[in-house]
């Protein structure tokens, strides 16, 4: 409720009154000497450096006062009027009950959550209906709804608000969606072209002067239809004699393709003669195809043998790839000129011709097949080129900036590791950066966690993996490095053995602020280091043999 003065309907008693404010109590306290006063009144003298009772001057003090409840019960007895008597409002009562009238009292001040005016409450449904600028009015022409304020700029676009014709032929209340068909169709003052305009006449005027224009021109419309006949007769005759010139065209093409069937006839012969050299070049792929299994089988010997071993069979098996992909040139080269002799004839081939350029197709599909898998056991070998086996690996990571910009799009959030193993016959693992960051580091920090993949030796594992891991991401200008220990948790599916492909990854989502990685010199030439190093100094189980 408003701050209006509170009326009585009986003379105060002035032992009811503060003797500072002279205002009825609220909230009385009583002081050690006796006196009462209002809580806040008490307050003000309080602040004093010396703070003593005004009526007797002993000295006061804020634990030797008290809430004098008593005074407060008789305060709240006293009855009273509404505060909005001077409104109208005839509500008598105890002083406890003023604020809970207030809120429901037909004359208090309340606030239009529309216009925020302020009125009485029993004027705000009617203010609400018929007075507010920000009600909502339906327009009378479209049944569009709009606050009531804005209705007058509405009527200024309204597609059905009627309006007088624009080109002032005395039609009234056209709606403005219908003016361009009014004055299309039927408005006496459009100037509309000579319905003989495709034939050269170029009146143009208002519609109600066209009939007297067509009655006045029959004669030059006459001349104009004449004039159209005549150079449709001569563009006739010019298509009959590029209709002659064509047939001429036709017979010349006759003959050609009778040449073209000869010459479809001697490629046919020459192509029966290539079909053994392409079942040559199919049994070559063959033996492609088997010397790539050898290699797939030399690339997984190469994962099981020692150090020396891989050295020399990793030589073995490049030169191998190069051989093969020399051969795989050659004979797509043989391909390609095979079906290049193929012509184009003018007429359907015989099935026997289909036949062959089918067996082209399947040629070449072996021949990019034997490709595909040249390129994918030469990527496996890099990959076995960069594995570790002592449980230290270090990441070398090209074009950072395209790699954070894909993080940021979320085109590519994460990138993984090679591979590396924790022992020669250990575990194996990999590590993932999010240079946009994960979970809490979202947006603001670059995520690193490590990850357990299924291994060819998990079977003799002690599992869950409980080994520390130590990230590293190096200074290039070797100022201070960023280091953080991974302790596995034995509890968390992360560490478990893994049932698919890899772990859910596990580590530091605010490895390091995205901040700090740009003012260090930790991103030199595009690139980033991090060395992973897996505690082994306690290897458990079959590791530690």
């Amino acid at each position: 409720m408003s701050k209006a003065k509170i009326k009585f309907l009986k003379r105060l008693d002035k032992k009811l009154l503060c003797p500072l404010c002279q205002s009825v109590f609220k909230q009385p306290w009583q002081t050690s000497c006796g006196h009462q006063f209002c809580f806040e009144c008490l307050q003000a003298l309080l602040r004093a450096a010396s703070p003593t009772c005004p009526i007797d001057g002993n000295t006061i003090a804020r634990d030797s006062s008290f809430h004098d409840k008593c005074c407060e019960r008789e305060v709240l007895d006293l009855p009273c009027f509404c505060q909005y008597e001077a409104r109208g409002c005839n509500w008598r009562g105890e002083l406890r009950h003023v604020q809970a009238h207030g809120e429901s009292c037909e004359y208090t001040d309340v606030v239009c959550r529309e216009c925020k005016s302020l009125m009485e409450r029993r004027l705000l449904e009617n203010h609400k209906v018929n007075k507010c600028i920000n009600r909502r009015s339906q327009c009378i022409h479209c049944g569009a709804e709009v606050r009531d304020s804005a209705l007058k700029d509405h009527f200024k676009t309204c597609t059905k608000f009627p309006i007088n014709c624009i080109l002032s032929c005395g039609k009234e209340a056209i709606p403005r969606d219908l003016m361009k068909e009014h004055m299309t169709v039927e408005c006496p003052n459009s100037e509309v072209p000579c319905h003989f305009t495709l034939y050269g006449c170029k009146f143009k005027g208002k519609r109600d002067e066209l009939q007297r224009h067509v009655e006045a021109s029959i004669k030059s419309h006459l001349d104009l239809l004449n004039q159209s006949s005549y150079e449709l007769k001569v563009r006739g005759q010019e298509m009959e004699e590029g209709l002659a010139r064509l047939q001429s065209k036709l017979s010349g093409c006759g003959k050609q393709i009778c040449r073209q069937n000869e010459q479809l006839a001697a490629s046919n012969t020459s192509i029966q003669m290539q079909q053994t050299k392409i079942s040559k070049a199919e049994r070559e792929i063959c033996e492609q195809r088997e010397d790539l299994d050898k290699l797939l089988r030399d690339s997984k010997l190469v994962e099981n043998t020692q150090g020396f071993v891989v050295s020399l069979q990793m030589d073995e098996i490049l030169e191998t790839l190069k051989e093969n992909e020399t051969k795989a040139t050659q004979l797509k080269r043989e391909l390609s000129r095979l079906s290049s002799k193929i012509p184009n004839p003018y007429e359907p081939r015989r099935v026997h011709d289909l036949a062959t350029d089918h067996r082209l197709e399947r040629a070449e599909n072996q021949l990019s097949s034997h490709e595909t898998q040249l390129s994918e056991n030469s990527l496996q070998i890099e990959m076995l080129e960069a594995t570790s086996y002592d449980g230290f690996y270090i990441w070398k990571i090209d074009h950072y900036s395209r790699k954070y910009q894909d993080a940021l799009s979320e085109r590519t959030a994460s990138i993984y590791s090679p591979p590396f193993y924790v022992g020669r016959f250990g575990y194996k693992v990999s590590v993932r950066l999010d240079p946009n960051g994960d979970g809490i580091g979202k947006g603001t920090h670059i995520s690193l966690f490590f990850v357990v993949m299924r291994g060819e030796y998990d079977a003799i594992l002690p599992w869950p993996f409980v080994q520390k891991v130590h990230f590293r991401l190096v200074d290039q200008d070797k100022i201070r490095d960023i280091v953080e220990t991974y302790h596995p948790d034995p509890n968390s599916s992360s560490t478990k053995r893994p049932t698919s492909n890899m772990n859910i990854a596990s580590g530091s989502p605010t490895f390091v602020s995205q901040v700090e990685v740009r003012k260090g010199g930790y991103i030199r030439g595009d690139t980033m280091f991090i060395k992973v190093t897996v505690d082994m100094a306690n290897p458990p189980g079959e590791l530690a043999r």
